[in-house]
């Protein structure tokens, strides 16, 4: 049982990741020999199977900046992926969760009498119904982690307003490194403790699930938020105004209200971020000269980086005026009746 447990907890890492990433991550350990799959998995190793795992994982991350091709194309790859994805993630996770039954026995030989008892393989290199377990419970784990992932991530996106071209290209970033780590941590868990896998899995699910309460939570506060600046701009258009302007250009709401010092300070560091932003594209163009290919990725990592700042920041501070405008708004009120 120890042995299925963990091997349906490695495959169900799969949802929380790319899951083409992972496979490829595993093919190509194993066919440099750095893995050793049991079998009937061997051909995770073949060229043919590195391949055809590389061209998916393209087609995975290509919606993901797909804002730089012509509409048509997009919509095209964006409904490719998304039909695709829906059918590989159990396969995918299964993949994982049966090779990973014949990596644990590799790595810890107290594992081998265990293996060779429960049969995962019938003796033709088909499933029994251990393996069918293995499998089946591998691509359970795997959907579950992905359906929450799948609703959390438009939670947070929106409720950030990172929605669009900013959240996609992050999440994809954030998704081929989480398959990298989960599969590195895969392996060594098995070398130390196979049973690790479950705990892993298991804080895995939790993080999952923090990250959907955050979005709930982010998309309460956005609602929240854009109610207090709609019954502020019914009260008073200009302070409305002020605010919604804090947001895009730092500053301007203070100055608006007075607040000089602020203002001055808040103009300054929002000129700093443009400069930055626009010195940053021809920096990494040069920094990755050497390797043209990572250009457009380096790029779009480094604009998702500087974007969630300026989010970032733009926020708080429209959200420091609208609490310094609502305090002072019923006073100019009461003044004006007077």
């Amino acid at each position: 049982m120890a042995l299925v447990l963990s091997a349906i907890a490695a495959g169900g890492l799969v949802g929380a990741a790319n899951q083409y990433a992972c496979l490829l991550v595993v093919a190509i350990a194993a066919r440099a020999g750095l893995v050793t799959l049991s079998g009937p998995m061997a051909f995770m190793g073949d060229w043919w199977f590195i391949g055809v795992t590389a061209v998916l994982w393209l087609i995975s991350v290509a919606p993901s900046f797909s804002q730089h091709l012509a509409p048509g194309v997009m919509h095209v790859v964006n409904w490719l992926t998304h039909f695709i994805n829906g059918f590989v993630v159990p396969v995918s996770s299964a993949l994982i969760g049966l090779a990973a039954a014949g990596v644990i026995v590799n790595l810890d030989p107290n594992f081998q009498f265990l293996y060779e008892t429960l049969q995962i393989f019938s003796t033709d290199g088909g499933l029994t119904g251990q393996g069918l377990a293995v499998a089946g419970g591998s691509a359970a784990a795997a959907v579950t982690l992905t359906a929450v992932k799948g609703l959390a991530k438009p939670m947070i996106s929106t409720g950030t307003g990172t929605a669009g071209s900013v959240s996609a290209p992050a999440f994809t970033v954030a998704e081929n490194i989480a398959a990298v780590v989960l599969m590195g941590l895969t392996y060594i868990l098995s070398q130390i403790d196979p049973r690790l896998l479950i705990g892993l899995a298991v804080v895995v699910l939790l993080f999952s699930l923090a990250l959907l309460g955050y979005g709930l939570y982010q998309l309460y506060r956005l609602k929240k938020g854009v109610g207090r600046v709609l019954a502020l701009a019914q009260r008073d258009p200009r302070a409305g105004l002020a605010v919604s302007a804090e947001f895009a250009i730092w500053g301007v709401g203070w100055l608006t209200y007075g607040h000089y010092g602020r203002a001055v300070i808040s103009l300054c560091v929002w000129a700093l971020w443009l400069a930055l932003f626009v010195a940053a594209q021809g920096a990494v163009t040069a920094l990755l000269a050497v390797a043209p290919p990572l250009i457009p990725l380096g790029i779009v990592i480094v604009n998702v980086a500087l974007l969630g700042i300026f989010f970032l920041i733009g926020t708080a501070s429209a959200r420091a005026l609208l609490q310094e405008v609502e305090r002072a708004t019923p006073l100019r009120t009461v003044a004006a009746s007077a």
